[in-house]
């Protein structure tokens, strides 16, 4: 009997390992809905202060114009989150991904994409460092790079994910211009649906966010540089090409966002000219102070995405592991089943044997 006491031990262990991942699946179904519900109700905020930094930046770029018609020698002097350093000698990644594991593949996938930038800047001869922005991959990341500078820094359960991204924002501001790098990217799963996450790659400081070309975009999967894609409640599309009804800072282009009916009618040249209004204080001084309030927001819509994205990951993850736990349950009770049968059968035919003779 002790094959069928082992059986059992192995249903019984089957059987634990279902329940959690069961209810590991229904916690992050939960969780899914509360940060895609708090993922759709940023993305207003998001939208209008990425719009207000477009437009000053437009009124900045009209005024310069202006000076210059006018024979003038005076030049604005942008904010330096805006047009950077004139070398980009050190190069600083910050990789958002998890402190917690069974999420399936959700970290691996951005280690993978933050290994590719490695290799590319370290072609370009650029001093790397790397701020992990989750422990499990950041521990990763030590292991396989033990000789790269890498700060770890983990989720405070104090702070709510606007706190996060507070914190994490006036970080990498104070950084910059005390100098420790000159330009950052941040790699995360941009959260698209339940069963879509993709690996983004975006330059935060200086900002190019707003712009149509992504430097890094020949990392990202998504090579088309015009694409369609749905928004946060999967309804609408938004369609990304160059247009020049937006303009930036030396003549770089604007992503702009189109609805999906007439899309290819809108990409058509806009006509409108650059805002002319008067600003008090004057473009340049609200920049100033408007810009870390974008970084802010900016890095706070990644935290969100990256804990949709989480939690998506690890409810399909753990949706798997019941689904094979329960196959393997499935196949272990006709194993116990047969067995106990042919025990059964023997002890019966030892019988018969016996009085048989």
């Amino acid at each position: 009997m002790s094959g069928l006491k082992q059986l059992r031990t192995r249903m019984n262990t089957v059987s634990s390992t279902m329940k959690i991942t069961t209810a590991m699946k229904m916690i992050s179904v939960s969780k899914l809905r509360k940060s895609h519900d708090a993922l759709f109700k940023a993305y207003p905020y998001a939208d209008e202060i990425d719009r207000m930094v477009r437009r000053l930046v437009r009124a900045a770029s009209f005024r310069q114009e202006q000076m210059l018609a006018e024979n003038k020698t005076e030049t604005l002097s942008l904010p330096l989150l805006l047009t950077g350093r004139e070398e980009e000698k050190k190069f600083l990644i910050v990789a958002v991904m998890s402190d917690e594991g069974l999420c399936g593949l959700f970290n691996q996938t951005i280690i993978a994409k933050v290994e590719q930038m490695i290799d590319f800047l370290q072609q370009e001869d650029k001093k790397i460092s790397l701020l992990c922005f989750g422990k499990r991959g950041g521990d990763i990341l030590k292991r396989k790079h033990p000789d790269m500078n890498i700060h770890i820094t983990s989720k405070r359960t104090d702070l709510s994910a606007f706190g996060e991204a507070e914190r994490l924002a006036y970080t990498l501001i104070d950084s910059f211009y005390s100098g420790i790098f000159d330009a950052c990217a941040v790699v995360y799963s941009e959260f698209e649906s339940a069963a879509v996450q993709k690996i983004t790659i975006e330059q935060i400081v200086p900002i190019q966010t707003f712009n149509h070309e992504n430097r890094w975009q020949f990392l990202i999967d998504s090579k088309d540089p015009v694409y369609v894609k749905r928004d946060v409640l999967g309804q609408k599309k938004m369609a990304m090409q160059q247009t020049p009804l937006f303009t930036a800072i030396a003549g770089q282009n604007i992503r702009s966002p189109l609805g999906a009916i007439d899309a290819q009618n809108l990409l058509q040249e806009g006509t409108r000219p650059a805002d002319a209004y008067d600003y008090d204080p004057d473009e340049v001084v609200i920049l100033e102070n408007i810009l870390p309030l974008y970084i802010q927001s900016y890095i706070y819509k990644v935290l969100l995405d990256t804990t949709a994205s989480e939690s998506a990951s690890r409810m399909l993850a753990m949706d798997n592991a019941s689904r094979n736990a329960n196959d393997m349950m499935t196949q272990l009770k006709k194993t116990y089943h047969r067995k106990r049968q042919e025990l059964v059968t023997r002890d019966l035919i030892e019988v018969v044997a016996g009085s048989a003779s």
